[in-house]
């Protein structure tokens, strides 16, 4: 296997270089994901995003949260 690859990103279509064969000097350990943001990415794409697209995923992911979060709240507020 090739230690880097030029691919295109499936959500951007930028080419950015991809390290899987020396993962810890790839782009895309520039963002910290928690479990949960991996699992809602996974949901939408199944290869590897540029770090620009997983940063946009992962505030996708938080407003997402909050917006659900807020809705709960509402309808707490809202059956007394």
């Amino acid at each position: 296997m090739a230690c880097h690859e030029t691919i295109t990103c499936p959500r951007c279509h930028a080419a950015f270089e991809c390290r899987v064969g020396s993962i810890l000097r790839c782009q895309c350990q520039q963002v910290t994901l928690t479990e949960e943001e991996r699992a809602f990415i996974g949901e939408a794409y199944s290869g590897c995003l540029c770090a620009g697209c997983l940063n946009d995923m992962k505030k996708s992911y938080r407003q997402t949260r909050f917006k659900d979060r807020l809705l709960q709240l509402f309808s707490l507020r809202f059956k007394r």
